[in-house]
C-alpha cells in the first residue's frame, strides 16, 4: 500500500507540472479565446435566438380553416374505410387471416424494423425499387385494418403542420402539371412510399420502446453493412475512372459502395444512421450495451473513410459539429482541436482525397460547375412553376437547351436547386421550411427531454438531418431512390421522437 501512495503522489506531482505547464502555454490561452468567443456567440447571438424560438405560421396553421379541411379529408377517408368495413364485418372478423393482420398491426414497429433492417443489408443487384412499394403499401393496408376495425384506433396525422402540407400539395401538383406526367409518375410513387412509412413510424411508434427497436434495427443492419464495406476493400475494388480524377487522386484505391449503387450513396447512408449509435451508446444505462453500440459504429465509420466521399465527409462532420453544439456547446472548440489534432494520423489517401476538395484542377468539381451553367436557361424559365416530379422529366427538357457538359446531366448535382426545377418555388420554400420547423422543434425538444435515450434520440435526428441537408448543397441525395427513403426515414424517426415528447410534457 506504500509503495502505491508513492507511486501515485509522484503521478501527481507529473501531472500537475504538465497541468502548470499547459496552462502557462499559448495554446492554452489560445483555446481560452475560443472559448469566450464561443460562448459570447451561442450565449448572445440574435441569429441563434431566432433559429431556435418557436414560429407563429404553425400555430396560425392550426387554427386555420385550411387546416381544417386538410384534416377532414384524410379524416372522411379513413370513415369511408370504416364504412366499407361494416359492410363486410362478418367476412373479415372471424377469419384467421384478418386476426394475423390484426397482430401485424399491433406489432407494426417490429415489421418495419424487419423491412429496414433488410433494405439497408440487401446488395443493389438484388434490390428493386418496387420492394420499397410493397413495403410501404403493405404496412399501410395493415395499419388501415386495424384503423376500420377498431373505433377507438386514431391515425395520427399531427406531424402535418403547415410546411409539410404545402409540400405535398406542390408534389400532387407537379405530379398533376408536369411537361410529361407519365414519366413524372414513377417519382410520384417514390415520394409517396416516403410520406406513408413517415405516417406509418409516426403513427407505430407511441413508445420509447417501439421507438428503441426501430433505431436499434437501423444500427444493427448498418453495421453489417460497414462490415461487408470491409471485406470490399480487403478482396480489392476497382478504381472507377468515372468516381475518381485519376490525376489529382493518384495511388488512391478502388472505393467502397457495399450494399448500395456507388461510394458516394453509401457515404450518405452512412451519415445519416451514424448519429444514432452515438446517441444510444450515450442514452443507454447499462455499461454492455454501450460497449456493444461503440462496437458496431467501428465498422460503418471505417467504410465511410473507405468511401473517400468528400461531401459525405464533411456532411458528417457537419452532423457531429451539431451533435456536439446540442450536447454542450461549450465542448465546441474541443471538437474543432480535436478535429484539427486528428488531421495528422489520417492515412496518406484520405489526407491527399481531402486535399482535392480545394483543387480547382479537380473534374468532379468543375463539372458540377458546367451543370449548373446547363441548367440555368431551365430555370430561369421554370423558376415559379417547376418542370414536373423526376430526373427523367429533367433531362428531357434539359436536352433543348445548350449543353456545357459532355452528355445530358441526369440531375443538377444539389438538392435544392433539384427540388426547385421539379416543383417550382413553392415547393422549395415549403420543403425548406419544413426541414427548418422541424430541426428547430428538435433543438427545442431535445432541451425539455428529461429522458436520456429520447433526448440523444432528438440530437441525433437533427444532427442526421443537419448532415445530409449539407451533403445537398454538392449532390442530389435523392437520386437513389434507398438514399431518399432512408432520409425519410428519418425525417418519420425525429417526428416520432417530437411526438413522444410532447406527449410526455402533456
Amino acid at each position: 500500500m506504500e509503495t502505491q501512495s508513492i507511486v501515485i503522489s509522484k503521478l501527481y506531482i507529473v501531472a500537475e507540472y504538465f497541468l502548470t505547464a499547459f496552462k502557462n502555454s499559448v495554446v492554452y490561452r489560445i483555446l481560452a479565446r475560443i472559448v469566450k468567443w464561443a460562448k459570447w456567440i451561442f450565449g448572445s447571438c440574435v441569429l441563434l435566438k431566432i433559429i431556435v424560438r418557436e414560429g407563429r405560421l404553425e400555430g396560425f396553421w392550426k387554427q386555420s380553416r385550411s387546416c381544417r379541411f386538410f384534416d377532414s379529408v384524410l379524416q372522411n377517408a379513413i370513415a369511408l374505410i370504416r364504412r366499407l368495413y361494416d359492410k363486410r364485418e362478418n367476412v373479415f372478423g372471424g377469419s384467421i387471416l384478418y386476426k394475423l393482420f390484426i397482430y401485424f398491426a399491433d406489432n407494426l414497429h417490429v415489421l418495419l424494423s424487419l423491412a429496414f433492417f433488410i433494405m439497408l443489408i440487401t446488395p443493389h443487384s438484388l434490390w428493386y425499387n418496387i420492394f420499397t412499394l410493397m413495403i410501404a403499401f403493405g404496412l399501410l393496408v395493415i395499419i388501415l385494418l386495424k384503423t376500420a376495425a377498431d373505433k377507438n384506433k386514431i391515425l395520427d396525422f399531427k406531424f402535418i403542420g403547415f410546411y409539410i402540407a404545402i409540400y405535398i400539395i406542390s408534389i400532387i401538383l407537379a405530379q398533376v402539371f408536369s411537361m410529361f406526367p407519365l414519366l413524372s409518375l414513377r417519382f410520384f410513387i417514390f415520394h409517396l412510399n416516403c410520406f406513408i412509412l413517415v405516417l406509418l413510424l409516426v403513427d407505430s411508434l407511441n413508445t420509447k420502446e417501439k421507438y428503441a427497436t426501430v433505431v436499434e434495427s437501423l444500427l444493427a443492419g448498418l453495421a453489417i453493412v460497414g462490415l461487408y464495406a470491409i471485406v470490399q476493400r480487403i478482396r480489392g475494388v476497382p478504381v472507377d475512372p468515372s468516381q475518381t480524377d485519376l490525376t489529382v487522386n493518384v495511388g488512391m484505391p478502388g472505393r467502397v459502395y457495399s450494399t448500395m449503387e456507388n461510394p458516394n450513396n453509401l457515404g450518405q447512408v452512412l451519415i445519416m444512421i451514424l448519429p444514432f449509435y452515438v446517441a444510444v451508446a450515450l442514452g443507454s444505462s447499462s455499461f454492455i450495451k454501450k460497449f456493444i453500440i461503440t462496437g458496431m459504429f467501428l465498422p460503418p465509420l471505417a467504410a465511410l473513410a473507405l468511401t473517400y466521399s468528400r461531401s459525405s465527409w464533411i456532411g458528417f462532420a457537419a452532423a457531429a459539429f451539431v451533435f456536439v453544439l446540442l450536447i454542450n456547446w461549450r465542448y465546441v472548440p474541443l471538437f474543432v482541436f480535436a478535429g484539427f489534432a486528428m488531421v495528422p494520423f489520417l492515412p496518406t489517401t484520405v489526407y491527399n482525397r481531402i486535399l482535392t476538395i480545394w483543387n480547382p484542377q479537380d473534374s468532379s468539381v468543375n463539372y458540377r460547375f458546367l451543370i449548373y451553367r446547363t441548367i440555368w436557361p431551365v430555370l430561369e424559365k421554370y423558376w415559379v412553376t417547376g418542370t414536373g416530379l423526376g430526373s427523367d422529366v429533367f433531362m428531357d427538357i434539359v436536352r433543348n437547351y445548350p449543353l456545357y457538359t459532355r452528355v445530358i446531366p441526369p440531375h443538377t448535382h444539389n438538392l435544392y436547386i433539384q427540388v426547385w426545377i421539379e416543383m417550382g418555388l413553392v415547393g422549395l420554400l415549403s420543403f425548406a421550411g419544413f426541414m427548418g420547423y422541424i430541426i428547430k422543434k428538435g433543438v427545442n425538444m431535445a432541451r425539455a427531454q428529461t429522458d436520456k435515450y429520447m433526448k440523444y434520440g432528438i440530437i441525433a435526428g437533427v444532427s442526421s438531418l443537419a448532415g445530409i441537408l449539407v451533403v445537398g448543397i454538392g449532390e442530389y441525395v435523392w437520386y437513389y431512390p434507398r438514399v431518399m427513403v432512408i432520409f425519410w426515414i428519418i425525417t418519420g424517426l425525429l417526428l416520432a421522437s417530437l411526438n413522444l415528447t410532447e406527449d410526455a410534457k402533456g
